[in-house]
């Protein structure tokens, strides 16, 4: 019979076939009623007087006491629990009543010692849960966590005090920290305007998460704050097909003023799309693509026009390396000869929109000493590997390609490290974009046409408007590449290289105005 939940494994955990007798039985799970751990009384101590003043110690048993204020006589066990429910009594609570003003004082003042202490141990825990959940730490740590600090700290009597194990800390995160959170933003979104920004888990496994954010203006902090909302599952059992935008709970859909994501067709499509739901469920709602988003899948989209050897041997370059250390070795060698830094080849990631740059710049970084290493490789292991390696970087186009892409990249990801800045640079983002996107166009089109022309009206593939292709300016580096004589000599390569680099041009310019609208009546207008 298959388990129903986690509950389920937590308590089977300890009687699972495996586990040894005596451990099972140390648990008290696997054992008769007399073999099961017994209880270990407390002892009536020092500490004990100081802390309950009102108590005395029992002559005839050293694990019981006597309440003065009751005289009864009668004794009971010095547990915390059995005082406190003596505490809590009614013939205790009217003898108290009894008690002269002065010893009244006395014992209220007594009691109000111990509240301090049990606050500020509850507050030590808070904040060490809260702690780790800010950090993102491991709630196994907690086991060995609070053990440490009593060791660290043995005069502290909130040390002393803690009790905060891996179960108590994700109580405290979720149904503490969490829910008191969740109450409080609650309350401050019922009566604020805010929006909703979003974005889906990259991660491998199977169940594909979004994380929602709001982001409000927030008069204690006096500015724009961000919070986490909730963190969703995109595809529900009840609806696999469809997107889970989550529940508002109780907060009114006429306080929802915008929503952001990428813009993949789960979250911006024209039908049952969370941006198409949100539409229908918040008239008049301001819908943003995020342009970080945008900008990389412009830039991936125009590399594909590049000869796919390109990308072949940034990913082949660091396949050789990734995971042989004896190779890594070798080419600090190599490079130490070229006397440059002993820099690792860097790994073309489709998910890190900063990385491609990152590469091409590393790889033309290392060229010779590349070419040296793997010639080295291919003459003395024949390796088939490090030969196909080296027979890429051995053509004259693919370092054109990648010293134009070394030109070419760092403008679009310079755009995306300011969109990604701290600061708030909405009122600048159409200046941002027109100006990028005007200076593409000027590279491979004629400049009377582009500066004359209000930009969402130009039209990036007019083969009528382009520049010939020796007035192409595709950048310093690459230009005097293909200036070289050996290069030059080779016409036909040469008007390829320069092809495909305005087909590039042309492919990103397309995509900008696909996924930016230059016409925009709200950005275009935003000003400090």
């Amino acid at each position: 019979m298959g388990l129903t939940s986690d509950e389920d494994n937590d308590n089977d955990e300890g009687n699972r076939p495996g586990t040894p007798t005596s451990k099972r039985r140390a648990r008290g799970s696997d054992a008769s009623k007399s073999e099961r751990p017994k209880h270990r009384p407390t002892r009536f101590s020092a500490e004990m007087q100081a802390k309950y003043p009102f108590l005395k110690p029992d002559p005839k048993d050293p694990f019981k006491c006597i309440c003065k204020v009751c005289n009864t006589g009668k004794s009971f066990r010095s547990e915390k629990s059995d005082i406190d429910r003596h505490v809590k009594g009614e013939k205790h609570v009217a003898k108290a009543a009894t008690v002269s003003p002065q010893s009244q004082k006395t014992l209220q003042s007594m009691l109000n010692k111990r509240d301090p202490i049990e606050k500020q141990v509850k507050y030590a825990e808070l904040k060490l849960a809260g702690f780790v959940a800010a950090h993102d730490e491991s709630f196994l740590k907690m086991d060995h966590l609070t053990d440490v600090l009593k060791e660290i700290f043995p005069d502290s009597k909130i040390a002393a005090g803690l009790s905060l194990k891996r179960t108590k800390t994700k109580g405290l995160v979720t149904n503490v920290i969490g829910e008191t959170e969740k109450e409080s933003l609650t309350i401050s979104l019922k009566t604020t305007l805010f929006s909703i920004l979003t974005d889906e888990s990259t991660d491998i496994l199977a169940v594909k998460t979004s994380a929602v954010m709001v982001q409000f203006y927030d008069p204690e902090a006096g500015g724009i704050a961000v919070r986490h909302w909730d963190l969703e599952d995109v595809f529900t059992d009840d609806d696999p097909e469809g997107a889970n935008i989550g529940a508002t709970a109780e907060i009114p859909v006429e306080n929802i003023i915008g929503f952001g994501s990428d813009g993949c067709n789960l979250m911006m499509g024209a039908h049952n799309s969370v941006a198409s739901r949100m539409r229908d469920l918040c008239p008049g709602i301001k819908i943003m693509k995020c342009i970080c988003h945008s900008l990389h899948l412009c830039a991936s989209d125009a590399c594909k026009v590049l000869p796919v050897v390109c990308e072949d041997l940034a990913r082949l370059i660091y396949g050789f390396f990734s995971h042989s250390s004896k190779r890594q070795a070798q080419f600090k060698q190599f490079q130490k000869f070229f006397e440059l830094e002993p820099h690792k080849i860097l790994h073309p990631s489709q998910t890190r929109w900063l990385s491609l740059a990152a590469v091409v710049d590393r790889i033309l970084e290392n060229w010779e000493s590349l070419k040296l290493f793997f010639g080295d490789q291919t003459l003395n292991l024949r390796l088939k590997a490090a030969d196909n390696i080296l027979t890429y970087m051995n053509d004259p186009s693919v370092k054109a390609y990648f010293l134009f892409l070394h030109w070419i990249l760092p403008k679009i990801t310079g755009l995306n490290e300011f969109f990604q800045s701290d600061k708030p640079t909405i009122t600048m983002v159409h200046s941002k974009m027109v100006s990028a996107y005007q200076d593409f166009l000027l590279m491979f089109m004629q400049r009377d046409f582009v500066m004359r022309s209000p930009l969402q009206d130009v039209n990036a593939s007019d083969a009528s408007r382009h520049l010939p292709l020796g007035q192409l300016y595709i950048g310093v580096d690459a230009r005097a590449y293909l200036d070289r004589p050996d290069i030059a000599a080779q016409p036909h390569m040469v008007s390829g290289i320069l092809d495909r680099c305005r087909k590039f041009m042309v492919t990103l310019c397309l995509k900008m105005k696909e996924k930016y609208d230059f016409a925009d009546p709200v950005l275009s207008r935003m000003r400090l």
